[in-house]
């Protein structure tokens, strides 16, 4: 019997391994005797993948922001105070577009226009 190429899952682009499945799909069967439902959790994976790593970018800027502020109150001389006051107003600007983001999938309907106008001025 000729050997497979690619997976014997079906939708399945990986290359064959074992038994002609891919790596993937062998171990499932190994460990579990099955091959699990990908569909759903993948989709549940990258979503969660989302907000985990804007929740690790969120903390990494907030600690670069506070070694920022410290390093602004223990600074002495006017150069090396304005380099660390960008740096806390360039992390403050990155938490608030994150934040941001964040919150838009939450709100469903676009600010209306008036409202918009009325904060730019």
């Amino acid at each position: 019997m000729p050997r497979p190429s690619r997976c014997i899952v079906e939708n399945c682009p990986n290359p064959a391994h074992a038994k002609g499945y891919c790596r993937r799909h062998y171990g499932q069967i190994w460990r579990r005797g099955m091959i699990y439902d990908t569909s759903k959790r993948q989709r549940d994976e990258d979503e969660s993948l989302l907000r985990r790593d804007d929740l690790e970018r969120l903390r990494a800027l907030e600690r670069e922001l506070q070694k920022a502020q410290q390093m602004y109150d223990v600074v002495v001389g006017f150069e090396g105070r304005v380099k660390w006051r960008r740096q806390i107003v360039a992390v403050q600007e990155e938490i608030r577009r994150l934040n941001e983001s964040q919150a838009q999938p939450a709100e469903a309907k676009p600010a209306p226009a008036a409202t918009t106008a009325a904060v730019a001025s």
